[in-house]
């Protein structure tokens, strides 16, 4: 079962049927857009990003061989984040996806320390994974596919 599209920062995402883990489609039409709404894709599974404030900003710096290889890690890294900083996630202002040669991201993660109560603790994530994982251009709009080990 499919559930419902959500409007995202710059489009909108989706949570798709699998057996036993979190599949996320994130459609957008820059990828500075498909990574800031992979990020709010990823913590929706976790908690309510709209109970959270913006109190602080994380940096995030972060280069990969290729587009698949930097979802990967960004997605990796804001699991760190809110598993060893108690991080919850208001919204990712990503400024800059580089492809190319190498892959490059440059962005800033707002939110502020977790509250479980005040923040609607919902399912933990364990990991991201490369199962199922997908990032390409189609009518002009980039989508990103990859599923969230639960």
């Amino acid at each position: 079962m499919v559930v419902p599209l959500h409007i995202g920062v710059s489009d909108l995402y989706e949570y798709l049927d699998h057996i036993s883990d979190v599949y996320v489609h994130v459609v957008s039409d820059s990828l500075e857009g498909l990574f800031a709404d992979s990020a709010e894709a990823t913590f929706e599974v976790m908690l309510n990003t709209k109970a959270v404030e913006s109190r602080k900003s994380i940096p995030v710096e972060i280069t990969a061989k290729d587009l698949g290889q930097l979802l990967y890690l960004w997605v990796d890294r804001l699991i760190y984040h809110f598993d060893a900083d108690s991080f919850a996630l208001h919204r990712a202002d990503v400024r800059k996806v580089e492809a190319g040669e190498s892959a490059r991201l440059s962005a800033s993660l707002c939110g502020e320390d977790y509250e479980p109560a005040r923040h609607d603790q919902r399912t933990g994530v364990k990991a991201m994974t490369y199962s199922l994982m997908e990032i390409k251009r189609e009518g002009g709009m980039w989508h990103a596919y990859f599923v969230l080990d639960i």
